[in-house]
């Protein structure tokens, strides 16, 4: 799988999984240059609503350090989410750094 570091970035990716995100999307939750930093795919709905996909810290607990908390098994998540989740540690945290 090709992580999606800033080295590569696709302004149509999520830089966190490399999973498709519109342009609306990366209009309405990205960040100022319009860059997805988490998706639907590896976040939930609530902190994409705070920030993370802007790049924000937020302090709700992080779905990919606790695949339960997506509300369904790990074996039914996408196979970038599942891979993103193996790895321990992301290439690009949602605060916009590196971890």
């Amino acid at each position: 799988m090709q992580r999606w570091v800033r080295s590569n970035q696709n302004p149509q990716r999520c830089l966190e999984c490399g999973a498709h995100v519109t342009p609306e999307f990366r209009r309405g939750y990205g960040d100022e240059n319009d860059h997805a930093h988490r998706c639907s795919d590896c976040d939930t709905y609530t902190r994409l609503s705070d920030g993370s996909a802007a790049g924000q810290n937020v302090a709700i607990a992080d779905p990919l350090d606790d695949p339960t908390r997506f509300n369904e098994s790990y074996d039914d998540l996408p196979s970038h989410v599942q891979a993103v989740c193996r790895s321990g540690s992301s290439e690009v945290a949602t605060d916009g750094g590196s971890r």
